[in-house]
């Protein structure tokens, strides 16, 4: 039978429930969904019927009993089957046929319908074959409403926006109370279940698998969409990710929530990668990967490079490797890679991976390499020893591997100020200043030239140029020692006051360096004679210079050629000076005087030559071969006579001395005699010291002036400027000073130091030399 609609199909159902029992089911279908509830919710409502939902008798792993709500139904009383039609389309199509075969011949005691959806194509080929049927079959015309997608979800957090249905059962119920309305708005249903979906391949709706949280994830989220893919997680890391979007309406939202905002997220990597969260170390690298970091070029690059967050480090550390020392944003790379990998946790294989992969590069590896680790320490060292480096070259190279180390290699000028020496011998603080820029570089370059070689040999021979410098003695008994604290630094020589100005005046110390001689042998045992000055509390002994210098198993020169020590060398007196600065900043110091017993020699180590003679060594530890007990002069060339002691001047050593294995002292070698005497002071607080005019006009016949201005008195104001001093002269108070600078004729920038008298104030002021411009009349 065919009903034009629902109105029509009551009234067969109605002829149906009041004749003569006919004992089988009648199969009432609908293609509508609407048309289907409106059936639905009539016969639900006549008490004289009974509702029996296929929905609500199912086994216990959830799949449909059908045949037992069937045997229900079949009952002697009034029924309606509801739910068939919708679980044995979960099936399959054959399925569905076979069923609608047995109901329509299956027996019943009493009346009883079956509410059928989207079966009409099967129900007309049973009324074609049996012309009986078409009496036990109601079909209503209407509208075709499309079939539900059904997909098949793991988890809820795949279920983004949205609450999945639970289990089979549930599904079943969802679908016999299906509307169009429902339908439309919600076209795809996903159901939570642990049935593989290959299950239901052949079922008669669209069964898929849940495309994923990912996808879930885009749906909801444009900014995840436009920013992410796929492969940027795992399926663990979307979902907890899912997790943490619960309540948000964007992703950028999470994010601030997290960190703050979308910018300067790389601020937060050391604290995150520190608490080895590794789901919130995925968060934030997620949180870079989509809102970048326009601020961090190199960062930028390696987020470009890297899909996955396990791969970050591992980018972090290797990337710079291949880009080339021409590119235009090379120093921006290298500074913004050191600061990132300062936020991560040391990683030393990939360290070393990266230092291998610096080997193609030569001689430029050194442009690559940082002070961050060992290993690299190691590379930059080897490297320079193995390739010739230009001055210039190894001052572009130490200034970004370094700063500690560039600050080493700079000049200290020895001066008039620091140097005290008689006028007929003032040429030899040149000396000075270039024999010790030439030392360092060696030192650092792990070489000795043979000029330099010749310098020494020249110096060794007797009269001994050292012994035109004040003994050290002499220059402490004239200093005002009053409230004076002295740090007797052991081997600490004058190769490192290049160092020491600088950090004095990064710590804001007015230094005062006066340029001694220490006694020979250069060895402890000799050079305390200034502790004579203070009393037992009024000093203090560092070791740890000397430590390295002679104790070290990591800088053994027999093991590691490499002058690695230096960096640990400019750490331990970095670390006092701090020290003594905080000192100040305490109050419990107001003076502090810096002396050395004497210096120390690398090169006689790098040398390692003994000297040709019958002087030999009872001893073979005593001093490494620098000096040897002797009776009476032993009257060589390089050798000094002592307080009963041979001195080697030059870099050799004397037989029987045991090869000292960092550094070595006890010879009267430059870098082993001079020694350093330093006077620091806090400089005073809310010191204003500037030039009243920082530009001055270059004039022809006219000298130079410049005008300095200092909001405390100073009793002799000097400027160093290009290695020269110049004194100031007052006008009208002592806080105004003018200056002749005569040697200033070019154009340019150029910077001066402050002095006042012999005391470096810690203030370097720039000033600009420009020609003067004369004004011409056209008329």
């Amino acid at each position: 039978m065919r009903c034009n609609n629902t109105s029509e199909c009551f009234e067969q159902i109605s002829t149906y429930f009041d004749g003569k029992k006919t004992g089988y089911f009648l199969l009432v279908n609908t293609e509508n969904y609407d048309a289907y509830q409106e059936i639905l919710q009539r016969l639900e409502v006549d008490s004289c019927k009974r509702c029996v939902y296929v929905s609500q008798n199912c086994l216990p792993n959830g799949l449909p009993d059908v045949d037992a709500a069937v045997s229900i139904a079949s009952g002697s009383g009034n029924y309606a089957l509801i739910g068939l039609s919708q679980a044995q389309m979960l099936r399959s199509d054959s399925a569905l046929t076979a069923k609608l075969d047995e109901v329509l011949s299956y027996p019943i005691g009493g009346y009883g319908i079956v509410l059928l959806d989207h079966c009409e194509q099967a129900l007309k080929k049973f009324m074609n074959r049996d012309i009986r049927m078409k009496n036990r079959v109601v079909l209503i015309d209407g509208e075709v409403s499309p079939l539900p997608q059904i997909k098949f979800a793991k988890t809820e957090e795949e279920c983004i926006g949205f609450k999945p249905i639970s289990g089979i059962p549930e599904l079943l119920a969802y679908l016999e109370r299906l509307t169009d309305m429902q339908r439309q708005n919600r076209p795809a249903v996903t159901i939570l279940s642990s049935f593989p979906v290959n299950s239901f391949r052949n079922a008669v709706y669209s069964v898929t698998a849940c495309e994923g949280i990912y996808e879930a994830l885009t749906t909801k989220y444009s900014d995840i969409a436009g920013a992410t893919e796929k492969a940027y997680g795992t399926d663990v890391q979307w979902s907890w990710l899912a997790s943490k979007m619960s309540g948000k309406s964007s992703f950028s939202a999470l994010v601030c929530d997290e960190f703050g905002a979308t910018v300067n997220l790389s601020a937060h990597l050391s604290d995150v990668w520190e608490s080895d969260n590794k789901k919130m170390q995925w968060l934030l690298w997620l949180s870079l990967k989509s809102f970048g970091e326009a601020n961090n070029h190199y960062l930028t690059l390696i987020l470009e490079n890297c899909d996955n967050v396990n791969s970050f480090e591992m980018h972090a550390y290797l990337d710079f490797a291949d880009v080339d020392i021409a590119h235009p944003e090379f120093e921006r790379y290298y500074t913004e890679r050191k600061r990132l990998l300062e936020q991560l946790p040391e990683n030393l294989p990939l360290i070393k991976k990266y230092c291998d992969k610096l080997g193609r590069h030569q001689k430029d590896e050194v442009f690559y390499l940082t002070d961050s680790s060992a290993q690299e320490k190691y590379n930059f060292v080897r490297c320079l020893s193995l390739y010739d480096f230009t001055p210039e070259e190894i001052s572009q190279a130490t200034r970004s591997m370094s700063k500690p180390l560039h600050l080493y290699m700079q000049d200290f000028v020895f001066d008039a100020a620091n140097t005290k020496l008689p006028e007929s011998d003032s040429s030899f603080r040149d000396d000075l200043t270039t024999y010790f820029r030439d030392y360092k570089l060696q030192k650092l370059t792990n070489r000795i030239f043979p000029e330099f070689l010749k310098r020494v040999n020249d110096y060794a021979q007797s009269p001994r140029s050292y012994n035109k410098l004040q003994p050290r003695s002499s220059i402490i008994s004239h200093m005002d020692k009053k409230k004076m604290q002295c740090f007797f630094f052991d081997a600490l020589g004058v190769e490192y006051l290049a160092f020491i100005m600088a950090k004095c005046k990064e710590y804001g110390l007015v230094s005062e360096v006066a340029i001694g001689r220490c006694e020979s042998p250069s060895i402890t045992i000799k050079n305390k004679e200034f502790l004579q000055y203070f009393a037992d509390g009024d000093w203090r002994k560092i070791d740890d210079l000397d430590e390295i210098k002679h104790h070290s198993q990591v800088y053994d020169y027999q093991k590691c050629e490499y002058p690695l020590h230096l960096f640990e060398e400019l750490d331990v007196i970095d670390e006092q000076l701090r020290m003594i600065q905080s000192m100040f900043v305490q109050g419990t110091l107001e003076k502090a005087l810096i002396v050395a017993d004497h210096g120390a020699s690398r090169l006689a180590v790098r040398y390692g030559h003994e000297l040709n003679s019958s002087i030999e060594l009872e001893e073979p530890g005593e001093h490494s071969g620098r000096c040897c007990p002797a009776a009476e002069d032993p009257k060589l060339s390089f050798v000094a006579y002592e307080d009963g002691f041979a001195v080697l001047a030059n870099y050799e050593r004397f037989k029987g001395g045991r090869r000292a294995n960092v550094e070595v002292h006890g010879g009267a070698s430059l870098e082993e005699v001079v020694v350093p005497i330093i006077t620091l002071t806090k400089r005073p607080d809310n010191i204003e010291i500037c030039f009243v005019n920082p530009v001055i006009a270059l004039k022809p016949r006219i000298t130079p002036e410049l005008a300095l201005y200092s909001n405390i008195p100073l009793s002799k104001p000097r400027l160093l400027i290009d290695g020269d001093f110049y004194d100031g002269e007052f006008v009208a108070d002592k806080k105004h000073a003018r200056f002749e600078i005569p040697k200033i004729k070019r154009k340019g920038n150029y910077s001066a130091d402050v002095y006042d008298g012999e005391k470096n104030m810690s203030v370097k002021l720039e000033f600009k030399a420009q020609k003067q411009t004369r004004e011409v009349d056209l008329f």
